[in-house]
């Protein structure tokens, strides 16, 4: 699907919307709050011998990386919702053209559009 057509949205897709957003943002909030426990576990299971600091340092890098990874989706998940609430949901921030709904439907936290996205810049979230 061309990246310049019309969003599909309605109220009844814009409800369903805003249902997948917010479900998807209380499983990062409770990601996030299990990440620093998470990491205790991490820390205790490679006490067990000091040949594991290697693994140590390995496990914590991959285990920080996905909690900075699930604060950027729950922060663009909070962005998409707020674009909802403006009516702004589905239109790119950069130029403000409509976001195909195949590309929204897969990822709707997603602020841009291919054309934008392509041109690259900031990451979308």
């Amino acid at each position: 699907m061309s990246d310049d057509r019309r969003t599909d949205r309605t109220p009844s897709t814009d409800e369903e919307t805003r249902r997948r957003l917010t479900e998807r943002a209380a499983a990062l909030r409770r990601e996030i709050a299990a990440a620093a426990a998470r990491e205790e576990e991490l820390r205790a299971d490679c006490l067990l011998d000091a040949a594991d600091a290697g693994a140590e340092a390995e496990a914590l890098e991959r285990h920080r990386e996905g909690t900075r990874r699930a604060h950027e989706l729950l922060a663009g998940t909070e962005a998409a919702l707020a674009r909802l609430d403006t009516g702004a949901f589905g239109r790119c921030v950069r130029c403000g053209e409509a976001i195909g709904a195949e590309r929204l439907h897969a990822f709707p936290h997603v602020e841009r559009c291919l054309r934008c996205e392509a041109r690259g810049g900031t990451r979308t979230r």
